[in-house]
């Protein structure tokens, strides 16, 4: 069960997707998240930074900030889904993600959220203002007697008559904002989709990331020149260079799933499961595998000053040089899935909610 809470089981087991006979009950997630005086201590997925005022997302709807010298307060959630990501586009907007692909956004700095995207009802709308087009064009294929045209037609054809009829969808799993009008969430079967306008609309763009096995899309990030990379199962990385317009292959040579990168100037650092950590110094063109101190997921990091700070499984966490990782671990040993630096603090969230990270003494300034 050391893997209970990585990303890939949080998607699978968590959000119920791989359990028939749900449909129903996921009908009832949009209703209020309950207020609880125990949301800070409960499983939390993701967090963030809206100015100095901390973001937490997590099961249930819960949503939970913190601002300086303050406790922990719950908001204002208008869903009881499990929200998996949240990002800030600046001190006030922000965005998060989740169960049946539930968009949030928050324009008050996460103390109030509005629903402003739900997957389950989009794609059936989606799907049945494209059926005249696809239906239209196999018949031009089948007059021409053109078969390669005719199979990918038809099997596009299935998918819409599949979303049309689904009660299920896929679970988003990230989310990430380049300014405070475009922005990009992924998640699960390659799901993906984009706004340009603040959140006000969002369009699927899961055709421009060439992962033709639909792998789950875990998490997305965006380096200091702006190239954007996802990081997703079977060991696929994905890059763009122009902001989410197209992505190019860059997969690790590794079966297992990733679950976050993270990236400096210089280098670039994908992990994952059972402890797997890779290393690239060509933007992704080649990858080094680097041995870790432990077998336990590797679920979220970051960048201090010259040293890495990665978070996984059974409250362990990694710190240090890159290829001279220590090994270190929460008392509890609750798993950690998210973290972040903030005035002089190292802040995780997982299970059992908040917590805070001790690092040596010699840490470079946060």
């Amino acid at each position: 069960m050391q893997q209970l809470f990585s990303r890939c089981l949080v998607f699978m087991m968590l959000l119920g997707l791989l359990f028939p006979g749900l449909a129903s009950a996921q009908q009832q997630l949009l209703r209020p998240a309950l207020p609880s005086a125990l949301a800070a201590s409960s499983l939390l997925l993701d967090i963030s930074a809206a100015g100095e005022r901390l973001v937490s997302v997590g099961e249930r709807g819960h949503i939970v900030f913190q601002d300086p010298q303050q406790d922990w307060q719950q908001a204002e959630a208008p869903v009881i889904a499990h929200l998996t990501g949240v990002d800030f586009a600046n001190d006030q907007l922000g965005f998060a993600v989740g169960h049946e692909g539930i968009i949030l956004r928050t324009r008050d700095q996460g103390s109030h959220w509005e629903l402003v995207h739900h997957e389950l009802t989009a794609a059936p709308v989606r799907a049945e203002a494209k059926l005249p087009e696809l239906e239209l064009a196999l018949e031009q294929a089948q007059e021409a007697d053109d078969l390669v045209d005719i199979e990918y037609l038809e099997e596009q054809l299935d998918l819409l008559y599949f979303a049309l009829e689904a009660e299920e969808v896929s679970p988003l799993l990230d989310i990430l904002m380049f300014s405070p009008s475009q922005g990009l969430a992924v998640g699960g079967y390659n799901l993906a989709l984009m706004t340009e306008d603040a959140g006000e609309s969002w369009t699927l763009v899961s055709d421009r990331i060439p992962n033709w096995e639909g792998r789950h899309l875990n998490a997305i990030t965006q380096d200091p020149q702006g190239r954007l990379y996802i990081a997703g199962e079977g060991g696929v990385v994905f890059l763009s260079e122009d902001q989410g317009e197209s992505w190019e292959d860059i997969s690790v040579d590794y079966d297992g799933s990733l679950f976050g990168v993270i990236a400096t100037e210089e280098q670039l650092f994908a992990f994952g499961l059972r402890g797997h950590l890779f290393i690239s110094d060509s933007a992704g063109a080649s990858w080094e595998e680097v041995p870790t101190p432990t077998e336990q997921t590797l679920n979220a990091g970051l960048i201090l000053g010259e040293r890495l700070l990665l978070v996984g499984q059974n409250g362990l966490y990694l710190y240090g040089e890159p290829h001279q990782l220590q090994a270190l671990q929460l008392p509890q040993r609750q798993s950690l899935v998210s973290v972040i630096a903030q005035d002089q603090q190292i802040i995780a969230v997982g299970r059992a909610g908040v917590h805070r990270l001790m690092i040596p003494q010699d840490a470079d300034s946060l």
